[in-house]
């Protein structure tokens, strides 16, 4: 993910927590908010997807396109900033809406099952390529291997058959001289 994209999912995000801070401060129900905690946690997906999908291209040895110390300012900026404004909302939600305040709970404990999901769909991809890349490996070395093995048997039958034709040649010619 690009840094404008980035930002964008940012912005998103501060305007979604602003939005729900402000309807549960006029008095209007969680329900009436969800567009807002929906915006609030796809951006938040999406800037996490592109640090998971950052960590797989690396895994992946694909090139990095900054430098290292402005990727991990970048990662770090962004981690801080959602959690900061995730405190906001959890307390808005908590705190503003009595009768709902088991919804955040629950909100995280299934986006946490979605997050790791796709994290371990993104591993088993990297693993399932690594396995791909080691069997082509093993074939390529087993071919080699087999290669070998037939010139070793070329080469020891033609030797073979030399000492075989030159000791009938000895015994067929040795004794005319």
């Amino acid at each position: 993910m690009d840094p404008i994209t980035v930002g964008a999912a940012f912005a998103i995000a501060k305007a979604a927590v602003a939005g729900v801070k402000e309807a549960i401060a006029l008095g209007h129900e969680i329900q009436d908010c969800y567009k807002d905690i929906s915006a609030f946690f796809t951006a938040q997906g999406e800037i996490q997807a592109a640090v998971v999908q950052q960590e797989h291209d690396q895994k992946l040895g694909k090139p990095v396109q900054k430098d290292a110390t402005a990727e991990a300012l970048d990662a770090m900026f962004a981690s801080r900033q959602m959690y900061r404004m995730e405190v906001e909302l959890r307390e808005a939600l908590i705190y503003g809406s009595g009768n709902e305040s088991g919804l955040y709970e629950e909100m995280c404990q299934r986006r946490d099952a979605i997050i790791q999901e796709r994290k371990n769909a993104l591993e088993e991809e990297a693993r399932q390529i690594r396995l791909n890349a080691y069997a082509i490996k093993r074939k390529k070395e087993q071919r080699i291997q087999n290669i070998q093995e037939w010139l070793a048997v070329v080469v020891g039958v033609s030797i073979s058959s030399f000492i075989m034709y030159a000791v009938w040649w000895m015994f067929k010619h040795g004794g005319d001289e």
